[in-house]
């Protein structure tokens, strides 16, 4: 069935459903709801917090659908939904452990440690599905029930497709992105309330074509101008047959058992196995005028060398890891704490060239952790610390308060496997990395004064040895220490149903040549909500999106980084979306139209040197969740 089939399917659903709670009689009243519907988190659990949540049900930002939305676009990716993304700023990884790499689109995989654990009265269905007029389609399907009081099963279902803006597509709807994330859980707790287990499978199969940018028709070699891009379609990709897999399967079980009153004992045990795949048909095929391919190559003119050249390049590389963590836990004069041993058993194959080969290593981490209430129970403080067997460790503490949140971090941190290891036609390197060392302070409060409210806010990192992707996309290690300092001011103005808000961040670095990120970010939004007919609840307004111009990174889709680039600055521009929000009884939708004002004042705008952002797209959404 086609993709429109689908869409009106759903959309004649959805309107039959309201028509159908309209002629409910005044007096029928449903037992079931969002506040019979709750979950859990593993975080919670493990730090003796438990704590409920319910479904989100709230109109203000429900248009904004995907993560990066959600953050204020604070992500940087290739233009649209479903490409490689990498953070807009840096952030520490609090990973102290040895990890694989390859991280760009585990950004759209479910996280099983985030995992939802519901406790449900009735069965609750939640359906979520997102159209646009761009050919992008976004579908969550959730359903969740309690088998027996205390043992629920929650089934958590995405879809994402998104089309290409570029490339020549033939049709409409062109697939860019082909993307499934699945995520099964359960949990159980004994009658007693002694024991509970949490188990987890986590799927993820995401399949994007890589395009490698925008190129005119003439010369692969030029960048397309901004004044150009009115029509994307009238221009070329620069990898004309090249694909990427990242497939994903993981289990992940915690369990914790009460030995007495203020003493536990639990286990993390997770499996994982990865096959991430790249493949370019073209690979001797697409050069410029000058011969130079891709992935900047020299093609040789003299024909016996340039047949030892392969006419196309794959890489096919296979991680397994198994970790089992071992803990105990409790409360002691005031203080929750926990202690655990961390054991980690991983490897890492490749099915290209000479079978490179990673064979099982064996990882071994302590930590602690702890934990105090002031007796407000208002505010907490807490301190952890893990190492690792290469003297790798995280050392972090943190204040938390209804007004102020301050933290500060030390973390020495392993380069990825794959910043160390790789083998391909393209690029080949093995090579020894120091561990990555920082310092990072953060603070931020709320201010309420009248109808105002502020959110400063400010970060400050120190790094040592920071491993980046150099203007030849190839790994490199600085050798001067780095620092990088951010401030963030949010304002929010609310009259009666009117909100005004602005988010401003100022940001700077001592090696720009190393690290680049816009000077000034800022994000405004401006809405009004209203009700018609006393039934249909309104949410209105426009965003605004700035970034200041910079010279964006690249993105190299072979290795999955992205990398230095000093050819083309990407936004100094604005981009503004409309949207409106609507809800009856439960079901909520919107209608959204985003960079509407391209034309005004450019024909578009780059994320980076060759990537386009999204052209002008009208988005329809819905919600609907069922309790029974």
């Amino acid at each position: 069935m086609s993709i429109k089939k689908i869409f009106f399917t759903l959309l004649l659903s959805f309107l039959f459903g309201l028509c159908h709670a309209q002629i409910l009689d005044d007096s029928t009243k449903q037992v079931y709801g969002l506040k019979t519907t709750r979950y859990i988190l593993e975080d919670d659990i493990l730090n003796n917090r438990k704590t409920y949540y319910n479904p989100d049900s709230t109109l203000d930002g429900f248009h904004l659908f995907d993560r990066n939305l959600k953050s204020g676009w604070l992500y940087q990716d290739l233009g649209l939904i479903g490409t490689a993304v990498k953070p807009l700023f840096f952030q520490p990884n609090e990973e102290v452990s040895k990890q694989l790499g390859f991280t760009t689109y585990g950004f759209y995989a479910f996280d099983a440690r985030k995992s939802k654990y519901y406790n449900t009265k009735s069965p609750y269905t939640n359906m979520y599905y997102v159209q646009s007029g761009g050919g992008m389609l976004y579908l969550d399907f959730t359903h969740s029930q309690n088998i027996k009081p205390r043992w629920n099963i929650t089934f958590d279902v995405r879809r994402l497709t998104s089309a290409k803006q570029y490339g020549a597509p033939q049709t409409r709807e062109e697939r860019l992105v082909d993307s499934w994330a699945l995520i099964t859980s359960s949990n159980y707790e004994s009658k007693d309330g002694k024991y509970t287990i949490l188990g987890t499978y986590n799927h993820f199969n995401h399949a994007p074509v890589e395009q490698g940018g925008i190129k005119p028709l003439d010369d692969g070699a030029k960048f397309v101008e901004t004044t150009d891009l009115g029509n994307y379609k009238n221009f070329l990709s620069r990898l004309s047959n090249a694909s990427s897999r990242d497939w994903r399967n993981e289990f992940h079980i915690y369990q914790q058992y009460q030995l007495s009153n203020g003493f536990q004992v639990y286990h993390i045990l997770d499996y994982q196995r990865r096959i991430d795949y790249y493949h370019d048909n073209r690979f001797k095929a697409d050069t410029t005028a000058e011969g130079i391919n891709y992935y900047g190559i020299q093609t040789p003119k003299d024909t016996a060398l340039l047949n030892l050249i392969p006419d196309s390049l794959s890489l096919a590389l296979r991680y397994r890891l198994i970790e089992n963590k071992f803990g105990i836990k409790g409360i002691y004069r005031g203080f929750a704490y926990r202690l655990h041993l961390r054991h980690r058993f991983y490897n890492l194959t490749s099915d290209f060239g000479d079978d490179f080969r990673l064979r099982f290593q064996n990882e071994v981490l302590a930590g602690a952790w702890a934990n105090y209430y002031f007796p407000d129970s208002l505010k907490r403080a807490y301190a952890e610390f893990e190492i690792g067997t290469n003297l790798n460790y995280k050392l972090k503490a943190e204040y938390i308060s209804p007004w102020l949140n301050a933290g500060f971090t030390q973390l020495s941190t392993p380069a990825y496997i794959l910043d160390e290891h790789f083998m391909s036609d393209a690029y080949n390197w093995n090579s020894s990395l120091k561990n990555q060392f920082s310092n990072n302070i953060y603070a931020s409060t709320t201010i309420q004064s009248g109808r105002f409210r502020f959110l400063p806010e400010a970060h400050y990192s120190l790094i040592d040895n920071y491993i980046y992707y150099d203007t030849k996309a190839q790994v490199q290690q600085s050798s001067v220490p780095i620092s990088i300092f951010r401030a963030g001011l949010g304002i929010e103005y609310r009259w009666k149903k009117f909100l005004l808000a602005n988010q401003v961040y100022i940001a700077g670095n001592s090696e720009k040549d190393i690290i680049r990120m816009p000077a000034i970010t800022n994000n405004t939004t401006i809405a009004y909500e209203f009700t018609y007919a006393k039934r249909l609840h309104i949410n209105a307004g426009a965003e605004i999106y700035y970034r200041s111009a910079y010279y964006a990174d690249n993105y190299m889709p072979l290795t999955r980084q992205f990398y230095l680039q000093n050819d083309k600055k990407a936004w100094g521009y604005p981009v503004v979306d409309v949207f409106t929000n609507m809800k009856i009884s439960k079901v909520r939708f919107f209608l959204k139209f985003a960079h509407i004002n391209q034309g005004f004042p450019a024909s578009g705008y780059f994320v980076s040197s060759v990537y386009p952002g999204l052209r002008r797209t009208f988005f329809l959404g819905a919600n609907w969740p069922l309790f029974d």
